[in-house]
């Protein structure tokens, strides 16, 4: 159990970094609607994540 409490959090700390790159992209075209996807996807992933580890504890 307490693996996969690790894991979620090295996996969200990740998905953030990545976040913040594409931030970046985005306030340039805020038209793109791929970018937006990709940001959708990435933040339902943290939540899901974050809702994991919160059962867990």
């Amino acid at each position: 159990m307490c693996k996969n409490i690790g894991n979620n959090k090295i996996q969200n700390y990740f998905l953030i970094k990545r976040l913040k790159k594409i931030k970046f992209h985005f306030i340039n075209n805020k038209k793109d609607l791929k970018c937006k996807i990709i940001i959708s996807k990435i933040i339902s992933k943290i939540k899901k994540n974050i809702n994991f580890i919160k059962k867990n504890i």
